[in-house]
Order: C-alpha cells, then sequence, then structure tokens
C-alpha cells in the first residue's frame, strides 16, 4: 500500500559544499514536479510502482520566496482583465 497521506513526506537538503539540494519525496504531487524538472532515482516500489523518489537539484532549481497578497482592488482588476479576455476569445 502507498504511504498514507500522514506519513507522506517531501525532504529537501542543501548541501553547501556541492552547491546542490538533495531531495527525497513521497509525496506524489511532489514527485511528479520533481521528475518534471531532475532526474530522479526509484527507491521504494509497491505492485510494480514507484512510491518514493530521491535525487539532486541545482541551487537555482529551489527557491523560497514571500506569497504575494494582494488588494481587493487588484483582485477586481485582475477578475475585469479575466472577463474581457474571455469575452475577447469568445467572439
Amino acid at each position: 500500500m502507498a504511504y498514507a497521506k500522514s506519513e507522506q513526506e517531501t525532504v529537501l537538503v542543501f548541501d553547501y559544499e556541492l552547491n546542490l539540494w538533495r531531495a527525497y519525496s513521497t509525496v506524489p504531487k511532489h514527485i511528479r514536479k520533481l521528475m518534471s524538472i531532475a532526474e530522479m532515482e526509484t527507491v521504494e516500489m509497491e505492485d510494480d510502482r514507484p512510491i518514493a523518489f530521491k535525487g539532486t537539484l541545482t541551487e537555482k532549481q529551489v527557491s523560497m520566496k514571500k506569497p504575494r497578497v494582494y488588494t481587493e482592488k487588484q483582485l477586481e482588476e485582475f477578475k475585469q482583465r479575466g472577463k474581457a479576455l474571455a469575452k475577447k476569445t469568445n467572439n
């Protein structure tokens, strides 16, 4: 059986000497993302299906950023632009 949600994890460890990130994951969403950006190695299989992966990432493949916070006015502007674009593409 695949890992229970309470047991799923993704671990990123930065190796300063080698200037790279070591990644390990049992979270399906993170595994798909990691496999699309880096070469990953299967660590654990279940029923001919991989459930745990590990690999390395360059420093530029991992970012840490402060989440954006939009004002109500900005959100309304985005909404109006979206509606205008949808209307334009439907015509």
